[in-house]
């Protein structure tokens, strides 16, 4: 099935401060490799046969970007994020005025801190939720009564993995992939107990931001440093696109931080 994908180019796109374990002001940006990557990105959802809707850049900040910290879509409502940090904040007005002058009527932005698709990603039915790092716990109970949907709370432990984003990633209704070690033991239990299909990351891949994805339920674009993680998707018979987002992890993001969905 089409899907439908909000995506910033990267004109602007820079290590400006340090929010993050990947951020680091002594390791700028080559752009123009970022623009290739970015491109790369863009076109492989258009040749799958997915649309692409843009955002305009704009100058103050850099990280706009990573789409997927703009909220969260769902039923056609849009639950616009709360960033923590004061160098993101600027985002949220953007964000907003874009969905608004796209016809989207239901807009929020939630009073806890939230960061949208960086910490809420979507599983038969379920919206698994993450928090310890840049998302309060709290703002769950928004999510759930905004969306009329069961939140599954799972706890980060880990740093480097940030986002839920980082760590976790459904590939269909029935299946997600994870690094087991950036949760603590009651979110693992959890993820266990879903009865989900669960596909293990190896350390080394994860931090690779292999789980940093985007699937149609059948192409998985990824990263190309997670070999391993891709050929156990072929073994699935999902069908892994490898993509150089090396660029983007300077920033602490791969293929899902600059992909928003669009669902309807």
């Amino acid at each position: 099935m089409a899907r439908s994908y909000l995506m910033c180019p990267p004109t602007y796109f820079r290590v400006d401060y340090e929010i993050n374990d990947w951020m680091h002001q002594n390791d700028p940006v080559d752009i123009a490799k970022a623009r290739v990557q970015w491109e790369s990105v863009r076109d492989i959802y258009l040749k799958l046969g997915h649309s692409v809707l843009f955002i305009e850049p704009h100058e103050a900040v850099p990280d706009l970007i990573f789409t997927a910290n703009a909220g969260l879509i769902l039923d056609g409502k849009v639950l616009l994020s709360n960033f923590k940090y004061e160098e993101r904040q600027p985002e949220t007005a953007i964000n907003r005025e874009w969905f608004e002058n796209h016809s989207y009527s239901k807009v929020k932005v939630t009073e806890n801190v939230w960061e949208g698709e960086g910490d809420c990603l979507v599983a038969n039915g379920w919206i698994f939720a993450g928090y310890g790092f840049r998302s309060d716990k709290a703002s769950h109970t928004e999510v759930a009564k905004f969306f009329d949907r069961e939140v599954i709370s799972l706890k980060l432990v880990d740093p480097r993995f940030y986002h839920l984003d980082t760590c976790f990633c459904p590939l269909d209704a029935r299946t997600i992939m994870y690094f087991p070690s950036a949760f603590d033991d009651a979110s693992r239990k959890k993820i266990k107990d879903s009865g989900l299909m669960l596909i293990e990351a190896e350390e080394s891949e994860a931090a690779a931001f292999g789980l940093n994805a985007v699937s149609d339920g059948h192409n998985v674009i990824m990263s190309s440093q997670a070999p391993a993680l891709a050929g156990d998707l072929r073994k699935r018979g999902y069908n892994p696109i490898m993509v150089d987002i090396s660029e983007f992890k300077k920033s602490g993001g791969g293929v899902k931080c600059i992909t928003l969905e669009l669902r309807t």
